[in-house]
């Protein structure tokens, strides 16, 4: 009697131990502490009903909040979508708030950052928008199953979803055929900082956000975790240079710009010289050699700034010790991305 009471205790033991396990399986993830960043917003939006759905998993309820708020930011509640210009007025620090929040709930794997580098990845040009890339997105993504686009309640609203599956409703039913979808949205997001202080005609913050844009690619000096990472300017890829120099130059009407630079840089000296003796001449061409801290070129008519003479921030560093920049930053850029 004691054995076959003890065989039941261990076949209850081993049922209650599967089932636990199960639960733990195919349960929703236990929810997140209270994200430390701000939910910041330019345009009076508050986030808290978003950040709910989120920490509750409640995804499709956020995917649509998502694009709500989207509207909202648009002024296009009424016609319920939007246009290539409208994505190019999104407010900047309310995406990022949208962008941070999908990026903090799904540990990395949802949010405009990570369709960004599932589009690049793929080849695509954020920006550019292509039928046959979107498509290639679609699949990678899984909004698109046998070669066709899925329908909205077709989609994944789990944690289970492949990585970059939402926010959907942004790519405007999933294609995003009529204002570019993921390639505008995401260009927006990353760019914002840059464009919106380019059209503001305010060069010298437009030069600081793109040195920030590259701070991913300073690498730790390694055995020196004290010193800080120095921007190894000749690993930044090329896409990414040529991303920013044509905003430079879109916004400055041709005057400023990697590719300015890269042909007065050439222009300048006999080409039998060697490149470092002819950069003292390049400098003074462009106006490097006027002290940094001179604040006269913000919101200055381009015209009345050197030709070439942004972007210059790039030679920032924190691994000089004192001096705060690298003078010759300019011919570190990798050859092969033409300037």
């Amino acid at each position: 009697m004691l054995k076959k009471s003890s065989t039941w205790r261990y076949l209850w033991i081993v049922v209650m131990f599967s089932w636990g396990l199960q639960a733990c399986l195919f349960s929703s993830p236990s929810p997140k502490p209270d994200p430390v960043f701000e939910l910041t917003s330019n345009a009076n939006i508050h986030y808290q009903q978003l950040k709910q759905f989120l920490r509750e998993n409640r995804l499709k309820e956020a995917d649509q909040e998502t694009f709500k708020i989207l509207l909202k930011l648009s002024n296009r509640q009424a016609e319920g979508w939007l246009s290539q210009a409208d994505v190019e007025g999104l407010a900047c620090e309310d995406l990022q708030t949208i962008n941070r929040l999908w990026n903090y709930y799904s540990d990395g794997r949802f949010g405009f950052s990570q369709q960004e580098k599932i589009w690049t990845s793929l080849g695509g040009i954020i920006g550019n928008y292509t039928p046959g890339m979107a498509e290639k997105f679609g699949d990678r993504v899984g909004w698109r199953r046998g070669g066709q686009w899925l329908k909205y309640d077709q989609l994944n609203f789990s944690h289970r979803a492949p990585d970059g599956h939402l926010p959907a409703t942004t790519g405007n039913g999933v294609s995003g055929g009529v204002w570019n979808g993921v390639a505008s949205i995401t260009h927006r997001v990353k760019y914002c900082g840059v464009i919106d202080a380019l059209a503001m005609g305010e060069w010298i913050k437009a030069d600081w956000k793109t040195l920030e844009l590259f701070e991913v690619y300073r690498i730790p000096i390694e055995n020196s975790p004290d010193v800080p990472a120095p921007l190894v300017i000749s690993e930044i890829p090329c896409s990414e240079l040529q991303g920013i120099d044509q905003l430079w130059v879109k916004y400055s009407k041709g005057r400023f710009g990697l590719s300015v630079q890269g042909k007065i840089l050439k222009s300048i000296g006999h080409s039998s010289e060697k490149l470092e003796d002819r950069y003292e001449q390049f400098e003074k061409a462009v106006g490097w050699r006027i002290d940094p801290r001179d604040m006269t070129y913000e919101k200055s008519d381009p015209k009345t700034v050197p030709l070439g003479h942004f972007p210059y921030r790039l030679g920032y560093s924190y691994d000089t010790f004192g001096s705060g920049f690298h003078r010759t930053w300019r011919l570190s850029i990798n050859p092969n991305c033409g300037f």
